[in-house]
């Protein structure tokens, strides 16, 4: 009781975050700096974090920024951008066809697979940019918890390495259960977190 703790601030990500934002002919704004920051922290203690707000309230900059940001400092980042909504569920994890028991790859395991595969230094991060759905969501506590491991319809097994990062881009968590929600980090955003583009 009475101590304050003052944040850790790295100057290094704070400086580089606001050079990007301007190359990007974006208007500077504190707070969007510092969840820029809060997010890199996120994804160095989390594999899968939500980035949770209304539309509008830069999100997907968030990600964006620190994505490009990161190669500034030495670390590069391959990506991979998924909207869950749009596909069906067999579509995204892949499906055994009942008749001839032929294996279909799903688009979401595919993405896994081949960044679970890639043995190079570089950051690794899936961009699920769309609401969460109980159809989907609960297929991924195996991947967000400890065990960091996908495992599909036909048994296959696909590890998450160190180097890879789940973000989920979503509004809210109407959807989600305690279980999916105990297993990310979560970044909220507010309109006044946005940075606006010059016009």
């Amino acid at each position: 009781p009475g101590l304050e703790v003052l944040p850790q601030v790295n100057e290094e990500l704070v400086t580089t975050v606001r050079d990007v934002g301007l190359q990007m002919t974006l208007t500077p704004n504190e707070s969007f700096v510092t969840k820029v920051c809060q997010l890199y922290d996120l994804l160095a203690t989390r594999h899968c974090v939500f980035i949770m707000g209304a539309s509008g309230t830069g999100k997907s900059t968030t990600w964006t920024v620190l994505s490009k940001a990161l190669p500034e400092m030495g670390r590069e980042v391959e990506l991979s951008i998924l909207d869950p909504k749009t596909i069906s569920t067999d579509e995204l994890y892949g499906q055994v066809d009942l008749k001839t028991r032929e294996w279909k790859d799903g688009i979401l395991s595919n993405m896994m697979r081949e960044f679970s595969n890639n043995t190079d230094e570089s950051m690794k991060w899936i961009i699920l940019d769309g609401d969460l759905d109980p159809n989907w969501i609960e297929s991924m506590n195996s991947v967000m918890d400890d065990n960091r491991l996908l495992t599909l319809a036909n048994n296959e097994r696909i590890p998450f390495t160190t180097d890879m990062r789940m973000i989920f881009e979503i509004s809210d968590l109407a959807y989600a259960t305690p279980a999916t929600v105990s297993r990310a980090g979560i970044l909220y955003m507010v309109q006044e977190d946005a940075w606006s583009q010059y016009y």
